[in-house]
């Protein structure tokens, strides 16, 4: 990925560096000082560049925009027109009196509308420099949480993709206007941080009895999940990264629920088990945190019993819409549409013999 980082202070430097070293080409930029840039550059080496922030919104398809609150508009006004790209903001909109925004309004938002052409996230606003800064794991496995949120689904993914990769865990925490939730968070590990002599190396991390990889997943992660374990229903991949315990499916075949992992996991493998070269392709997927909607077409060649249907060694092609429930970090419920007389024409029959 090339990242124009747009202030070069200790959170944009800090990541950068982290960046850099995991395979991403940087540039920085916004700095009242250029030497410190070039010398930055010559440490870090070939995936390190310097330049304006024009340059940088130029050279890069994700820019990370890290300044403080009264720069904001000179900042962006020198980056000039985005068109289109990704701006994560670490920006709080800290004033002498503290929080300058909030609660109607917050930095991340006033930054969107700045900044219209540009699909804006906010990200990192709640951590410390100091802890990217460190050489050392400072919490061993534990990693430190970072919230973000925003309104483009691509935009989100670019983000918890460089959360994940500067050894954090990030956590989607919806639409933009909820960083006028995570915004105060931030005033508050500054307040326990400087007033309250905690120091800096101190972080936040959201738990879950679904465990650290269920918070790390979206909507649309716990999607593509579930469509590459409903592909390969015979592999070695389990439903359990992926499904809640007491997961329910309502299915169009069945009359009833199916109601627990375990027995949709037995569902899943006997559907499955009525094809031969079967595939499925995600057609579209939307999610919004807590729900996810994929629309996905599979494929295979009907050479088992299904649904009590004999083999009939046609090629079936299906459609099914899926609205899935997430709870706890993983899919709680799926509900499932489809055209059930298309399927069954291409069966050659009028009806499942089994419901």
């Amino acid at each position: 990925m090339d990242i124009g980082i747009i202030g070069s202070g200790k959170m944009g430097t800090g990541l950068g560096r982290l960046w850099a070293k995991h395979g991403h080409h940087v540039m920085f930029s916004y700095s009242r000082r250029p030497e410190k840039l070039e010398n930055l550059v010559l440490e870090i080496g070939s995936h390190a560049r310097s330049g304006t922030p024009r340059d940088a919104v130029g050279f890069a398809n994700v820019l990370f925009l890290a300044v403080p609150w009264e720069e904001v508009k000179d900042a962006l006004s020198a980056a000039g027109v985005m068109n289109g790209k990704t701006l994560i903001s670490c920006v709080n909109p800290f004033g002498p009196r503290g929080l300058e925004v909030g609660l109607k309004t917050s930095a991340a938002e006033e930054i969107s509308r700045l900044v219209p052409d540009a699909a804006v996230v906010e990200a990192f606003n709640t951590i410390f420099a100091t802890i990217l800064h460190s050489r050392a794991h400072l919490f061993g496995s534990n990693m430190p949480t970072v919230f973000y949120c925003g309104d483009d689904r691509d935009a989100k993914s670019h983000a918890a993709e460089l959360i994940r990769d500067a050894g954090l865990q990030p956590v989607d925490a919806g639409a933009l206007e909820n960083a006028r939730y995570i915004e105060p968070l931030a005033m508050l590990m500054m307040e326990l941080g400087l007033s309250h002599r905690m120091g800096s190396d101190i972080a936040l991390r959201l738990m879950s009895p679904a465990g650290a990889t269920g918070l790390v997943k979206g909507g649309d992660v716990l999607a593509r999940s579930f469509v590459e374990f409903f592909a390969n229903a015979h592999g070695s991949a389990t439903g359990e990264s992926v499904l809640a315990e007491d997961f329910v499916a309502f299915l169009p075949y069945s009359r009833y629920p199916i109601r627990g992992r375990g027995k949709y996991e037995d569902w899943m493998k006997q559907f499955r088990s009525g094809f031969s070269n079967f595939q499925c392709d995600i057609d579209e997927l939307i999610d919004d945190g807590m729900r996810a909607a994929v629309r996905w077409t599979w494929s295979g060649t009907h050479t088992g019993n299904l649904l009590g249907i004999a083999p009939t060694n046609r090629k079936i092609e299906f459609t099914e819409t899926h609205l899935f429930r997430i709870s706890g970090g993983r899919i709680a419920e799926d509900h499932v549409s489809a055209n059930l007389l298309d399927l069954l024409d291409q069966f050659g029959t009028t009806q499942f013999a089994a419901a």
